[in-house]
């Protein structure tokens, strides 16, 4: 089974992974760092090596993020030549997490990520009134 870790700002990780939880249930080789105010990079890095070891990385490990450029990805992009299989992807959201959950014995680790990214960008998603109920309100 692929790793799949998660890192945010914030508690952002942990609460997305028991959101997630909640729909699909509880999810075996997944972990999370969160990356707290005032907190280094180099100590950051220092979490992610100590959790990332507690997984098993035989199938690979997915690593995602919530902001392209931050510092947990910029930590995680210099970790990724540490493991050997590895993708990378940013954006987390609870659908993109749901579909990495459900999908990761069944898809490649490439395709995992891929699918992580298609589906998290279906779901954002703005709901547009129509018309017709916004004159009915007045």
């Amino acid at each position: 089974m692929k790793a799949i870790f998660v890192c945010t700002h914030g508690n952002a990780a942990k609460e997305l992974i028991h959101s997630a939880e909640m729909i699909c249930g509880i999810q075996e080789n997944t972990s999370f760092v969160s990356f707290d105010e005032g907190e280094s990079a180099e100590n950051l890095q220092t979490k992610i090596i100590a959790e990332v070891g507690k997984l098993d990385l035989a199938g690979g490990i997915l690593f995602l993020t919530d902001l392209k450029g931050g510092t947990p990805f910029n930590v995680l992009v210099r970790l990724l030549a540490n493991y050997r299989q590895t993708e990378l992807v940013t954006g987390v959201n609870i659908p993109l997490l749901l579909e990495v959950f459900l999908g990761r014995e069944t898809f490649t680790l490439a395709e995992l990520a891929k699918q992580a990214t298609d589906t998290g960008k279906l779901g954002i998603y703005q709901y547009v009134t129509p018309v017709e109920e916004i004159e009915e309100d007045f």
